[in-house]
């Protein structure tokens, strides 16, 4: 199980507590109601310092049923659910795992294309604040700072945007140290919405780097072809 969470780009946000507690102060604004879901295929390769790894799939979100949903066929094919506060595994339509975890759905990236909130990341009316703003080889710069009652357990957010795009982001702790970088490349447009091909995660600790690339493809905003994949009900699998 652990292998697969260090590759997707939700679960591997809750290897961090700061990154845990920075997503669940957030308090998303409501924006259009005429993007309600989004899936497509992806495929994620992971390296760390002795290993690497390759998951393929499709994923399914819709704001309206907050659940996460990919659909994967390689290396396996299983289905993992977040819902709530759990993750589900999917194999042969049966649950063969569950685990507890904060509520992270609404603080994906999906939710936040959907909403139109990508090119800020979501900071937006959050507790973080826009602090400078400034432009840099065809890039705009924003650094957001936590409330000062919070410098001790958050440090600060760069945020660049190119071309209106949410183009790379840099996470920092208390102490001014880089703990995630996210660089966001190959957007297409897809009913209005500007989705990105390309991610990828560089993820500093203890001194070691781990590199993540994201791919995406044939992604689908308010499709209605693949109406059951957007919905999961623990108890139809008991």
């Amino acid at each position: 199980m652990e292998a697969f969470f260090s590759l997707i780009r939700f679960i591997s946000y809750m290897k961090k507590i700061f990154f845990i507690s920075l997503v669940l102060v957030f308090s998303f604004k409501s924006y259009s109601q005429n993007y309600y879901r989004i899936s497509g295929e992806f495929s994620i390769k992971g390296k760390a310092e002795n290993s690497a790894q390759l998951v393929m799939g499709k994923f399914y979100y819709d704001k309206n049923e907050k659940k996460l949903i990919y659909k994967n066929i390689f290396p396996e094919k299983a289905t993992w659910i977040t819902s709530d506060t759990n993750i589900y595994k999917v194999v042969d339509n049966k649950i063969v795992s569950r685990q507890t975890i904060p509520d992270i759905t609404v603080f994906s990236m999906y939710n936040l294309v959907l909403n139109n909130q990508m090119n800020n990341f979501g900071l937006e009316g959050s507790i973080f604040k826009l602090e400078n703003v400034e432009g840099a080889d065809g890039q705009t710069i924003s650094t957001w700072l936590p409330p000062k009652k919070m410098e001790k357990i958050f440090g600060k957010i760069l945020i660049s945007t190119k071309d209106n795009n949410l183009f790379g982001i840099i996470f920092f702790n208390s102490e001014d140290v880089i703990l995630k970088k996210q660089f966001f490349e190959d957007y297409t447009l897809t009913n209005g919405l500007a989705f990105p091909g390309k991610i990828t995660e560089i993820t500093y600790n203890d001194g070691k780097e781990t590199y993540q690339v994201t791919t995406y493809k044939n992604i689908q905003v308010n499709d209605r072809n693949e109406e059951s994949s957007y919905h999961f009900n623990p108890s139809d699998y008991q």
